[in-house]
């Protein structure tokens, strides 16, 4: 079992730009939710009270590409389904390692199928064929909306994108603000969902001198590098960047500026020191819009209610982050 989770780590360092310290509990919550899944078939008496959907197309995402798609196809699997695993293009090796471990582990392969496919007439033939009964996808919302016009009645299980921001009161404490801030903006290099790409911050924390200091501070310190080498804090990005992820790492709007500005330090273009833009304003490209990537845009709240009602403005979150002292 050892050898098994030293060799996925290292497919995933290699495949996806994972840091061994991210890749490392991926593969716990991975078994976690094949432990959970089969209790819950046990604990609800799923052999005798229920009738599985059908065959399942399993989608994941090439951000997670471990714990995600295990949670996705132990679900379904649980439930009585046979499942198609659709893997992410980006993370094929990630994927083909998983699904050998199911088979070793006994499911038959006629319960689990394997196939590669991009998001094209292939993918759409597989994800629209009548057969299929259920699609579970973790993904881009784009990607929801695009499987969903393919076919009006698909019967779709999707987990879509976030725009989230972390509160910082006028009582957090600053040390731990801003350690929790950079571990959940540049965690996984930003490639996440559920990253905080904005912090909303009580004017009296945007104007302490500490703050900016232990912010930019932090920032710097982290050490940009290959998924595989156990210095790294923040690994690759998955592709040179595109659209709106080149937008927030090169450029500013009216009154925005570089607290610390993003380098990029290779010649792929896969490795880039973090970036946090500050005086970005409510209401702004950088408030509202997704990225997948290194940035964080901070704002300047007035008050905590404003603060709130600006955390509640973006058109989707999946998280939302508070540091305060005061329970209240």
């Amino acid at each position: 079992a050892f050898a098994q989770q030293e060799e996925t780590i290292a497919i995933m360092s290699k495949d996806a730009g994972k840091t061994v310290a991210e890749a490392d509990p991926e593969v716990s919550e991975a078994i976690d939710f094949a432990l959970f899944y089969a209790q819950s078939a046990k604990d609800l008496d799923l052999s005798k009270d229920s009738t599985p959907t059908g065959v399942t197309v399993v989608v994941p995402p090439w951000n997670f590409p471990y714990a995600i798609p295990c949670g996705g196809i132990c679900a379904a699997l649980a439930a009585g389904n046979s499942v198609i695993f659709k893997s992410a293009p980006e993370t094929v090796a990630t994927s083909w390692k998983l699904v050998n471990q199911l088979w070793d582990a006994g499911v038959p392969k006629d319960v689990l199928q394997f196939v590669s496919t991009r998001d094209d007439e292939v993918g759409k033939s597989l994800i629209t064929h009548d057969d299929v009964r259920a699609v579970i996808l973790t993904g881009a919302y784009s990607t929801a909306e695009l499987f969903s016009s393919w076919k009006d009645e698909l019967n779709l299980l999707a987990e879509t994108s976030g725009k989230n921001a972390m509160v910082l009161t006028a009582c957090c404490d600053i040390d731990v603000a801003v350690k929790d801030l950079v571990q959940s903006a540049f965690g996984h290099a930003g490639q996440k969902c559920s990253a905080a790409s904005i912090a909303i911050v009580d004017t009296n924390i945007y104007n302490d001198a500490a703050f900016t200091r232990q912010l930019k501070d932090a920032v710097e310190s982290l050490h940009v590098g290959a998924g595989w080498d156990f210095s790294t804090t923040v690994g690759p990005i998955i592709r040179p960047s595109e659209n709106a992820l080149t937008r927030a790492l090169t450029q500013l709007d009216s009154g925005e500026s570089w607290l610390v500005e993003p380098k990029q330090i290779d010649k792929a273009g896969l490795m880039w020191r973090p970036g946090v833009k500050v005086g970005v304003k409510a209401g702004s490209w950088s408030h509202r819009n997704e990225w997948f990537g290194p940035v964080l845009a901070v704002i300047e709240a007035p008050d905590f209610d404003t603060a709130i009602t600006w955390q509640n403005q973006t058109d989707f979150g999946l998280t939302a982050g508070i540091q305060s002292l005061d329970e209240k």
